[in-house]
C-alpha cells in the first residue's frame, strides 16, 4: 500500500470533475487552488457545459481525456458521483477525492457503499466523501478547499474534520511551520487512517504524524498500525466525541460510530500516542516534535525575565514530572558574571528584567552546554522591547538568531514561553522563523516537553526488549 500512495501524493496528472466558472462553486475553488499551488503535473477539467475554466480547456466527460489520470477530484452533487466514479475507474484513474456531501453522514450509507464498490471493482480508491481534499507540499499539490497552506515541512496531518484541518493549516501558515502532507479524510469510506499511518511510517518526508479523530472505523487495524508506527515516529492525536453530546454531533458530521473513550485512551497510553486536548495543542506539540530535538532526560533549567513567571513555570514542570536541579558551578559563574548581584542565585534563573538581550543567549549557552540539563525553558524573552523599550527590538531579534544557533549547536530543546504572543513580539517571531516553537503559557510548554520525554522513554523501553 505504501508505494501505491505515491500516485495520490505525487500524481502525474489531476482532473477536476465538476470544474465551474462560478467563483463561488467548489469546482472553481478546487481548480483555482490547484493552479495557484504550482502543481507540476498535468491538469485537466471536466464540465460538459463550459469550453474552459481558468484557462484550462474543459472536456465533456472523463472518457474524452487524452490520457489516464492518477488523481480525480470530484466536485459534483452526490447523485452524480456514482457515474463519475465509474467513468474515472474505466479511464484508469488510481484515486478519486470525493469532496461532495450527502452520503453516510446524512443517512445515505447505501449510496456511499455503492460508490466505493464501483471504485474498488475498477482498481480505484476513494478519499472521502464529505471531505475537503488533500495537500502534498513536496509535489506542490494543493487539492483542497483552502488556499491557506503551510510551507514544506515534516508534519503529516490526517483529519476527519475539514474545519479543524483548515484551522490547523492556517495556524501553520501564519507561523511558518512546515507540513509534508494533509489529508481531509471525511467519512473514511475507503482509504483509511490506518493505511495512511502505515504509509507515513516509511515516508522519508514525514517526521511526526498528527491526527484529528471523531471515530474509529477499524479498531484492530488502527491498533496494529499504531503499534508499529510509534516505534519509528511520534503520533499526536486529538480524539473528540468523548461525551454523549459530542458523540451525537460526530455521528451527524461524518456518520461516525462512537467508541468508548477509555478504550481509545488505553490504546493511546499503551503505544505512547500523545493525546492533545484541542487543535491548538495538537498544532503546538506537533511543531515541537518536528523542529526540536527530543530531550534525553527529565532535567530542565528555566531562564525567566521576571520572577513570577519562573515560579509558575517551576510549578508546571514539577506537575509534569520534569525536575529543576541546582545550577552547576559553571552555569552559576556565567550567570553571576552576567547579571546584577541581586539575581535569583538558583534555578529558575531570574534575569531581573535585564535590558541586554544578549545576556539571555550567554546564559542559555551555558545552560544547554551543561550535562546537568536536558532542556531549557525561556520565559518572557522579547517582552521588554515590546512593552517598554522599543529601541531594544532590533537587538532582541539579533539575540533570537544567536539563541537559535545555540539550540542547533547543542542539540538540546528550548521551550519558549511568550504570554504576549508572537503578534506582539518581534523576538518571538524570529524564534519561530528559526524553527523554535513559542508557547502561550508555561503549562502548555511543560505539556509539550513532557510528551516528548514520555515518547523518548517509550522508545527506550521498546528497544531494550528487542
Amino acid at each position: 500500500m505504501g508505494d501505491s500512495l505515491e500516485h495520490l501524493f505525487s500524481p502525474r496528472s489531476v482532473c477536476v470533475i465538476g470544474a465551474s466558472r462560478d467563483p463561488e462553486a467548489w469546482g472553481h475553488v478546487l481548480l483555482r487552488n490547484l493552479l495557484n499551488g504550482g502543481f507540476r503535473g498535468r491538469i485537466y477539467a471536466v464540465n460538459p457545459r463550459a469550453n474552459e475554466v481558468l484557462g484550462i480547456p474543459c472536456h465533456r466527460s472523463v472518457f474524452e481525456l487524452p490520457e489516464e489520470i492518477d488523481l480525480a477530484v470530484i466536485a459534483l452533487p452526490s447523485g452524480l458521483v456514482y457515474d463519475a466514479v465509474v467513468e474515472c475507474g474505466e479511464k484508469g484513474a488510481k484515486y478519486a477525492i470525493v469532496v461532495s456531501a450527502g452520503f453516510g453522514e446524512s443517512g445515505r450509507s447505501d449510496l456511499e457503499r455503492k460508490v466505493v464498490q464501483a471504485a474498488r471493482a475498477r482498481g480505484m480508491r476513494i478519499i472521502g466523501p464529505n471531505c475537503m481534499g488533500i495537500y502534498s507540499s513536496h509535489s506542490d499539490l494543493v487539492s483542497t478547499f483552502t488556499s491557506l497552506v503551510p510551507p514544506r515541512g515534516e508534519i503529516s496531518f490526517v483529519s476527519q474534520s475539514g474545519a479543524v484541518g483548515t484551522t490547523v493549516l492556517a495556524w501553520a501558515k501564519e507561523h511558518g511551520v512546515g507540513f509534508s502532507k494533509f489529508v481531509s479524510i471525511g467519512n473514511e469510506s475507503d482509504l483509511s487512517i490506518p493505511e495512511l499511518l502505515e504509509y507515513f511510517e516509511t515516508d522519508d518526508s514525514t517526521k511526526v504524524i498528527a491526527l484529528y479523530l471523531e471515530s474509529v472505523k477499524d479498531g484492530r487495524r488502527l491498533v496494529s498500525s499504531l503499534s508499529s508506527c510509534t516505534l519509528k515516529k511520534p503520533v499526536v492525536a486529538m480524539k473528540v466525541g468523548v461525551t454523549s453530546a459530542g458523540a451525537a454531533a460526530a455521528s451527524s458530521h461524518t456518520g461516525a460510530i462512537a467508541v468508548e473513550d477509555k478504550i481509545i485512551d488505553g490504546v493511546f497510553r499503551q503505544y505512547s500516542v500523545i493525546r492533545a486536548r484541542d487543535p491548538a495543542e495538537l498544532f503546538r506539540i506537533s511543531f515541537a516534535f518536528s523542529s526540536l530535538p527530543i530531550p534525553s532526560g527529565r532535567s530542565a533549567a528555566v531562564v525567566t525575565t521576571g520572577g513570577g513567571w519562573g515560579i509558575e513555570c517551576a510549578d508546571a514542570l514539577e506537575m509534569k514530572g520534569i525536575s529543576l536541579p541546582p545550577l552547576p558551578r559553571e552555569v552559576f559563574e556565567v550567570a553571576d558574571a552576567t547579571l546584577p548581584g541581586f539575581w535569583s542565585k538558583r534555578n529558575p534563573i531570574d534575569m531581573v528584567a535585564s535590558p541586554d538581550p544578549f545576556n539571555y543567549s550567554r546564559i542559555l549557552e551555558a545552560v544547554l552546554k551543561s550535562p546537568e540539563f536536558d532542556m531549557a525553558f525561556l520565559l518572557g524573552f522579547g517582552t521588554i522591547g515590546s512593552i517598554a523599550m522599543p529601541s531594544l527590538i532590533r537587538s532582541e531579534i539579533e539575540a533570537a538568531k544567536s539563541i537559535s544557533e545555540i539550540v542547533r549547536a547543542t542539540n538540546k530543546p528550548l521551550f519558549v514561553v511568550d504570554m504576549l504572543g508572537p503578534s506582539q513580539s518581534a523576538a518571538s517571531r524570529a524564534l519561530i522563523k528559526a524553527g523554535i516553537p513559542v508557547f502561550p503559557s508555561s503549562l502548555s510548554a511543560a505539556e509539550a516537553a513532557s510528551a516528548m520525554v514520555r515518547y523518548r522513554e517509550f522508545r527506550r523501553r521498546k528497544s531494550s526488549r528487542t
